[in-house]
């Protein structure tokens, strides 16, 4: 009798066995997996985190290129100091234009007024190259004053501007007035065409004065 109670209670033991086992099985995979795989996890996240700060340690900071701004001076080429001025003008000094001289004998153009550095009309002896006469006009000798049989002096001061035109023109002295030398030498010398002086490679204005002899 006790031999067929046993037989009849084994299988319902074996059942409830097997349950358990089973039921301990599941259990444990998930702890398992707890255990082992969040600490490789982990571990990869912390090798992760090295390698960023070994990148971030290893890798150079930038140089930022300093740029440098250089300034060039240009020497202002119309501007001498006075040693200069006195050097470059050769004593008794006098531009000669070759002008025309009018009827009559007439001197050649010399340097007028003391001038300075400062003004824009310069002196022959202040420029490098003085300027040149391209276009003369001889003044006509006044019909009246050579009726009259009269001889004449006109002295005229003329500005040569940068165009190598007359910009400026007035006389000077006039011996015998009233017989139209004075007219007579300006509207010749309004006509003239020079080339400009030159200070260094600039045109520049100069001045200058003519004599007439009628």
């Amino acid at each position: 009798m006790k031999s067929w109670i046993l037989k009849w209670l084994r299988i319902p033991i074996a059942l409830v066995l097997g349950l358990l086992i089973n039921v301990a099985f599941f259990l444990a995979v998930p702890l398992i997996n707890a255990l082992f795989f969040n600490r490789e996890e982990a571990s990869k996240k912390s090798m992760d985190v090295i390698a960023e700060v070994e990148v971030l340690v290893n890798e150079k900071p930038k140089q930022l290129e300093q740029k440098t701004i250089r300034t060039i001076v240009q020497p202002n080429t119309y501007k001498l100091n006075a040693t200069q001025r006195e050097s470059s003008r050769p004593s008794g000094f006098q531009m000669d234009l070759s002008l025309a001289r009018g009827e009559g004998s007439g001197d050649g153009v010399a340097v007028f007024g003391s001038g300075s550095m400062e003004n824009i009309i310069y002196e022959a002896g202040e420029v490098d190259e003085a300027a040149k006469l391209l276009k003369e006009v001889q003044p006509k000798y006044p019909e009246r004053a050579k009726k009259m049989g009269v001889t004449g002096y006109v002295k005229v001061y003329l500005v040569i501007d940068v165009y190598g035109t007359v910009s400026q023109l007035r006389v000077l002295t006039s011996e015998p007035t009233g017989y139209g030398f004075e007219e007579a030498a300006l509207k010749a010398v309004r006509e003239w065409k020079f080339e400009p002086a030159k200070l260094g490679s600039f045109p520049v204005s100069q001045k200058a004065t003519k004599e007439f002899r009628f």
